[in-house]
């Protein structure tokens, strides 16, 4: 089951990453390189053109490629580029669609994936470091190479979690209330709390007439959100704010009512 839910277990990993450097900016020929060889990536990957995206890969990650489980992604976007050493290496946030099966617990779902890349013989390439570790809501999660003809996406969880039902992921993410009272023009703050014990974030979709702001997106294991909410001009006298708890897709329905 575990493979099923690697998707989800790096996910988060994506929001904990620190905010991307202003004078960092890579070369335009470097930047269009590299984002035209993830789209071609990814692509195969909506496609099931495995074979075609095997020429993407790294040297040291073929063996880890080839007997890898291989999703099928339904659409992907890049979302993020960050650089390194000299921009040789990169990480990239994917936002990918896909569907997600598990007893009991399913649907689409557009996830951030962390994607590394490097360069190689002049070519940017798509590796993993199956040495490392990646920080999940569950705490560290490490990748396990390919043993004896063994998935390689096999991943060794944190002691205590448990994966009978979905109940190990979901409610993590609280709101320190279900309801806001405001007075036309003026504000009011929630507070999100990450029970986890890894990193989630939370979002919220635009609502018409209120402006909401959060002092931070993403949230380490134990790390609160203050999110300040203002009722704009001609705000309605009740709405449902909606927040978004990544990865799980959990909805956290606000209710606000403007004197």
């Amino acid at each position: 089951m575990t493979r099923f839910l690697a998707p989800i277990l790096f996910a988060a990993a994506a929001f904990a990453q620190s905010a991307p450097d202003p004078f960092n900016k890579p070369p335009a020929d470097v930047d269009k390189a590299l984002r035209g060889r993830m789209t071609e990536f990814y692509q195969d990957h909506v496609t099931g053109q495995f074979r075609k995206a095997e020429e993407l890969v790294a040297e040291d990650t073929k063996d880890f490629f080839y007997s890898s489980n291989k999703p099928r992604y339904l659409g992907c976007e890049i979302s993020r580029i960050d650089y390194s050493q000299n921009f040789t290496r990169a990480r990239a946030t994917i936002l990918c669609e896909q569907n997600v099966v598990m007893p009991g617990f399913g649907g689409v779902f557009k996830l951030p994936i962390l994607s590394d890349w490097k360069l190689e013989d002049g070519m940017w390439r798509w590796f993993v470091d199956q040495n490392g570790t990646r920080d999940t809501p569950f705490g560290p999660v490490k990748l396990t190479p390919p043993v004896d003809g063994a998935p390689a996406r096999e991943i060794a969880l944190p002691a205590g979690i448990s994966l009978i039902s979905p109940e190990f992921a979901l409610h993590k993410v609280t709101a320190d209330k279900n309801s806001l009272a405001l007075k036309a023009g003026g504000s009011g703050q929630l507070t999100f709390s990450n029970a986890a014990s890894g990193a989630m974030a939370v979002s919220c979709a635009k609502t018409p007439g209120f402006e909401v702001t959060p002092d931070r997106v993403g949230l380490k294991a134990g790390e609160k959100a203050t999110v300040t909410v203002k009722a704009l001009a001609g705000a309605p006298k009740t709405s449902t704010l909606n927040f978004q708890v990544e990865p799980t897709m959990e909805q956290v329905a606000v209710q606000v009512t403007v004197e």
